[in-house]
């Protein structure tokens, strides 16, 4: 099997795999393959209408379950192998099909840190009812406090959304945290190729300057992914001002809105239950049971 690296030319053949699957988990999005790419080292292979990725991260490699046909890619990955390899997975038809066909021979572990936070659209639009008081109390204090407005991010504001984001890099800087450079990189390819990849953004702006933002991608026509929220120091609270407004402005077309993971920290994973997520939906490391 001929492996390659993800690269942004690759966007619409990979991407016809990934809809036809009209899966909800953020691991088939396209931009989340490409800018982790540093920290994942993303590969795929097409072979006869089938996607393979794989992944190597701190010398351990993995598959993902193949997108096109699940029981013959498997067959072949199992084969390349000549050994049970470790396979990545979602809750979802393939990773059913996968437990099917090779759930005798493999463990299943679940990564809770891993796990994707999946919200009704219109819950998070309209931040309705005694669930969202908090929230709405929120959008109303940064209203008193500030004279803002939300716009979507385009070519009058994108400066303002790069300076934005090189102020709070500045306000959380750890030259050790590579997940933090990666995504700083991230955002700055994901700002210089919006139209290529699909991405969408927004802004709130306070003295005309931008003190939050957000980027996102669709996943599917069913499901938008929101890859990037920021607001820095000073403007916490238009965190949830920003996730209101790019919603409501945006994402009315869409069934649900995938938050993506906590990465298995504290103030993340309450902030993000604290929305009330429809879905939690399950990821899991398979590997090969002990007495194989």
């Amino acid at each position: 099997m001929n492996f390659k690296k993800i690269e942004l030319g690759d966007k619409e053949k990979l991407e016809a795999f990934f809809k036809s699957a009209q899966e909800l988990t953020c691991e088939i999005a396209f931009i989340n393959l490409l800018i982790w790419q540093p920290l994942y080292n993303n590969y795929y292979c097409i072979e006869d209408d089938t996607l393979y990725l794989k992944t190597c991260s701190n010398n351990n490699e993995s598959y993902s379950v193949p997108f096109g046909n699940v029981a013959k890619g498997l067959e072949k990955i199992i084969k390349s192998e000549n050994n049970f390899p470790n396979i990545w997975a979602q809750e979802g038809e393939r990773f059913q099909t996968f437990k099917r066909l090779y759930g005798e021979y493999y463990d299943f572990h679940e990564i809770p840190s891993e796990f994707d936070y999946i919200y009704n659209s219109s819950d998070l639009i309209n931040l309705s009812g005694k669930k969202y008081h908090s929230k709405r109390n929120h959008i109303s204090s940064f209203s008193k406090q500030f004279n803002w407005h939300y716009e979507d991010i385009a070519s009058n504001n994108i400066e303002k959304v790069r300076e934005c984001a090189r102020i709070w890099y500045r306000q959380h800087n750890d030259d050790t945290d590579v997940g933090l450079t990666s995504e700083m990189h991230g955002i700055d390819f994901m700002l210089k190729n919006m139209d290529t990849l699909d991405v969408t953004g927004g802004a709130i702006i306070v003295d005309n300057r931008v003190v939050a933002f957000t980027l996102g991608s669709p996943i599917n026509n069913n499901i938008y992914d929101i890859h990037i929220e920021k607001a820095i120091l000073g403007y916490e609270t238009a965190y949830t001002v920003i996730n209101r407004e790019f919603a409501s402005h945006n994402l009315n077309d869409y069934r649900y809105i995938n938050r993506e993971n906590d990465l298995g920290i504290d103030g993340l994973r309450k902030s993000k239950l604290s929305y009330k997520p429809e879905i939690i939906l399950p990821k899991y490391l398979c590997t090969k049971k002990e007495s194989i």
